[in-house]
């Protein structure tokens, strides 16, 4: 598998369920007990598998900048 960005959708079960970016139109699904770290909903990370252990990197300053526009997207239907 060549390194992708994906984005946690949600987890379910015990399985994360994950989005390739950019369309967000593919699942990847993984269970916990096979990712090397914990990550949170809403996390953009990169996921490379190696010997069926699934390596995540949080892109920290792309999820927070998701996170922004998120908050400012909900922001404009309270006002």
């Amino acid at each position: 598998m060549s390194l992708s960005k994906y984005t946690l959708d949600r987890i379910e079960d015990g399985y994360a369920v994950f989005l390739k970016f950019p369309a967000e139109e593919e699942q990847l699904i993984i269970s916990q007990s096979a990712i090397n770290k914990a990550v949170q909903v809403g996390d953009r990370v990169q996921i490379e598998e190696k010997n069926g252990i699934y390596h995540i990197e949080i892109l920290q300053e792309e999820t927070q900048q998701k996170k922004s526009r998120h908050s400012e997207f909900n922001e404009s239907f309270t006002k």
